[in-house]
C-alpha cells in the first residue's frame, strides 16, 4: 500500500455539514468527535475527485481507482482510500497582519506524524505548552496568560484574546512555518513569505476555544411567492472560513478484481495526485461555497 499526502486550502467558505444540529445553529459543519475541529469527510473528497477525472482519457485507471461498473452495477472495489482531512491551520482575525494562520501542538503532531509516515525525515519538534495559570473556567474568561509563538511583537490579539508571546520557542515556530510555506507554495516566494508572516501557534486549549467560537455563522431564509419570508424558513449555518488549512491522505493499492489487478497503486495514484488540483465540496456550490485548492505532498510513502 502506498500514501500520498494532500493539503487542502479553502478559498471561500466550506460547509460540509452532519445535518440538522442541537444548538443555536441549525446546520453545523462536521467536527472530530475527539477534538471538536472541524473537519472534511474523506467520502466528499472521493466523490468530488471521482466526478472531477469521470471524463478522464484512461478509463481503465478511473474504474480501478474509484471502482469499476458494468451494466449498471459495481465489478470491483475501489484501489483508492481517502481519509478525513483535519484542521492544520485556522485563521482567525488578528491585529497583527489582519488575521494569523493559526496552528498549536496537537494540529502540528497530526501534521508531523503523518508527513514521518510519508517519508519526510529531520521534521521540527513539536511545541510545548505550560498549562495555562489561573484560569479556572476557561471559555468564560479571556486567558491573560496564554502564551504563543511566531509574532512580531510582544503582545498579540486573536478575536478577543490577548496573547503573550514566547520568545524562546520563535525558532522552533518558524521551522514549522518554512516547512509548511514551501509545500503549499513550492514555487512562489511571495506566497511563502506572506503565509510564514502570519504563521502563529498557540495553547491546545486557545485553538480548541476558537474553533468553538470564531467560526462564521450565516443566516438563511426561504422566500414564499408573496415576497415574504415563509413561516419557519429562517435558519443559521455555520462554515469553515477562506484560507483554512487541512491535511488528508489518499491510500492506494494495486487494481483489484480480474480486469484490474496489473494496475499498480503507483500508476493509480498518479492519476489523482500528479499535479494541483482546484474544486468544489461541500454544499451551496451555487453561491461560491466550498471551493477549495488540493496541493499535494512533494513525497510519497512506498
Amino acid at each position: 500500500m502506498k500514501m500520498q499526502l494532500y493539503f487542502m486550502q479553502t478559498r471561500s467558505g466550506l460547509h460540509c455539514g452532519i445535518g440538522q444540529g442541537l444548538s443555536d445553529i441549525d446546520l453545523p459543519v462536521a467536527k472530530h468527535s475527539l477534538t471538536g475541529h472541524p473537519l472534511v469527510p474523506g467520502t466528499s473528497i472521493k466523490g468530488v475527485l471521482r466526478d472531477y477525472f469521470e471524463e478522464t482519457e484512461e478509463q481503465e485507471k478511473f474504474a480501478a481507482a474509484f471502482g469499476g461498473m458494468q451494466k449498471g452495477k459495481s465489478d470491483s472495489a475501489s484501489a483508492l482510500s481517502f481519509t478525513d482531512c483535519q484542521l492544520i491551520c485556522l485563521p482567525v482575525r488578528s491585529y497583527f497582519g489582519t488575521y494569523a494562520h493559526v496552528a498549536s501542538p496537537q494540529t502540528l503532531r497530526l501534521l508531523k506524524e503523518e508527513m514521518l509516515r510519508a517519508g519526510y525525515e529531520n521534521l521540527p519538534e513539536i511545541p510545548h505548552f505550560a498549562h495555562p495559570q489561573d484560569t479556572t473556567e476557561y471559555h468564560s474568561a479571556v486567558p491573560q496568560n496564554s502564551r504563543l509563538l511566531r509574532a512580531g511583537g510582544k503582545q498579540l490579539l486573536l478575536e478577543e484574546l490577548d496573547l503573550l508571546v514566547d520568545p524562546d520557542s520563535q525558532k522552533n515556530a518558524d521551522e514549522w512555518a518554512t516547512l509548511l510555506a514551501k509545500e503549499l507554495y513550492p514555487d512562489d516566494t511571495e506566497g511563502q513569505s506572506f503565509f510564514h508572516e502570519g504563521f502563529v501557534v498557540v495553547d491546545n486549549d486557545v485553538l480548541d476555544f476558537l474553533c468553538e467560537t470564531s467560526l462564521p455563522v450565516s443566516a438563511h431564509n426561504k422566500i414564499g411567492e408573496n415576497g415574504v419570508v415563509e413561516d419557519g424558513a429562517l435558519w443559521y449555518e455555520e462554515y469553515v472560513p477562506a484560507e483554512t488549512l487541512f491535511l488528508g491522505a489518499v491510500y492506494g493499492e494495486n487494481g483489484r478484481g480480474e480486469k484490474y489487478h496489473d494496475l499498480s497503486a503507483e500508476a493509480l495514484l498518479d492519476l489523482v495526485c500528479s499535479m494541483p488540483l482546484s474544486l468544489q465540496v461541500g454544499g451551496n456550490a451555487t453561491t461560491g461555497r466550498g471551493l477549495v485548492s488540493l496541493i499535494f505532498s512533494q513525497r510519497r510513502a512506498k
